[in-house]
């Protein structure tokens, strides 16, 4: 259940998680597996980027990727309209600290053609949003310019 629908009146919610300061030592580091194993401390039900979340939708489990979209690969594309199926919420949380073109988060009603492009926040900044359960689909543009990480998850 939706805890607080107010914040949600364009699909979507834009706020800060504070992220551990070991999460920019894999990063820079490239340290995928540790960041990994971070993200399921976190996201278990002790965890608190889970505690975070439940705050603005019940659930009872996270799943997560680690998100890297780059300018410099050449099939760097857009992604496409999707709803994240049965999942009941998502986010995508920006480990980003660098400058990047591109990449924004597109959230709209199912069906409509209009949408809001959000840009990838700043490390730690999170966009939380709804899916397909509430009539909402999102999708990542393509990134033209830097590198853009994420920790896209989806709640179910």
């Amino acid at each position: 259940m939706l805890k607080r629908p107010e914040l949600f009146s364009q699909g979507f919610h834009l706020t800060y998680f504070p992220v551990p300061e070991i999460v920019r030592d894999f990063i820079h580091a490239e340290n995928w597996p540790a960041l990994d194993a971070e993200f399921k401390r976190l996201t278990s039900p002790q965890g608190e980027l889970f505690k975070f979340l439940n705050q603005f939708h019940d659930f009872q489990s996270i799943e997560f990727i680690i998100s890297i979209r780059d300018a410099q690969n050449e099939w760097e594309e857009d992604g496409i309209w999707h709803d994240d199926g049965s999942r009941v919420f998502a986010f995508s949380l920006s480990l980003t600290e660098s400058e990047i073109s591109g990449g924004r988060l597109g959230v709209r009603r199912i069906g409509d053609e209009n949408f809001l492009p959000i840009p990838t926040p700043g490390f730690g900044g999170i966009i939380t949003f709804l899916t397909g359960i509430y009539g909402f689909e999102h999708k990542i543009h393509q990134v033209t310019h830097g590198r853009r990480i994420i920790i896209a998850g989806w709640c179910s």
